[in-house]
């Protein structure tokens, strides 16, 4: 099966700890081959940007693009065709899905299901998963939506986004809240679903982070 892995291109300037993977092939491949040995296609290219740190122990699938200045910390995967932007970092044991598309200056750690968006500047600790409505119809018969995550928002630790729902630009999904509705661009969410617009934010702890947004260049969302 080592003729199944990806051509991998790695700049000059970027660091590999030990044990990693690149360019493991996907399911798909892996067994048409098992059904018709000999058969072996060619998979997509791994590339690898410049000064990045990828650490030890990470698989990268093929097909994959990771920015330049990224860091890959310990112990992440990253599935097959997917995508990471520039200066963003994927922190301890991230499990990153197939066809995710992440942008830059982003921070990503948790589970992160198949065709997931998280947009520029957004940082995402928490679970984002898809519903699983039609278990009875097969692993590979279903596409299911996928949670959309736009630019500068927050999901926190524990916080579980279930199905394609969409996290407006600068909101904040509070630590060990459940998503499951579509959130308006600048809102706070707990609980389950309790959406407070942020200019009604009581809390003190987010008023740095609510000023930041009002300051920085963006869409305004209040």
């Amino acid at each position: 099966m080592a003729s199944l892995y990806a051509q991998v291109q790695i700049h000059d300037t970027t660091l590999i700890g030990e044990h990693c993977v690149f360019g493991f092939p996907k399911e798909a491949r892996v067994r048409a081959e098992q059904q018709k040995p000999g058969s072996v296609s060619i998979g997509a290219m791994v590339t690898v940007g410049p000064n990045c740190i990828v650490a030890s122990h990470v698989v990268i699938y093929e097909g994959v693009h990771v920015g330049a200045d990224c860091v890959i910390d310990d112990r992440v995967r990253i599935g097959y065709d997917s995508t990471v932007g520039e200066r963003t970092r994927i922190t301890y044991g991230a499990y990153v899905c197939d066809r995710v598309t992440i942008g830059a200056d982003a921070c990503v750690a948790g589970f992160i299901c198949d065709a997931t968006t998280i947009g520029d500047r957004s940082t995402v600790m928490g679970e984002l998963v898809h519903e699983y409505t039609h278990p009875h119809e097969g692993w590979w018969d279903v596409e299911e939506a996928p949670p959309v995550i736009e630019e500068d928002s927050v999901v926190g630790y524990g916080a579980r986004v279930v199905g394609g729902v969409r996290i407006g630009p600068r909101s904040y999904v509070a630590a060990g809240a459940v998503v499951t509705k579509d959130v308006p661009p600048g809102h706070v969410v707990t609980g389950v679903n309790i959406h407070t617009p942020t200019e009604q934010w009581p809390g003190h702890r987010l008023q740095g982070l609510i000023r930041h947004w009002l300051s920085s260049p963006g869409p305004r969302v209040w």
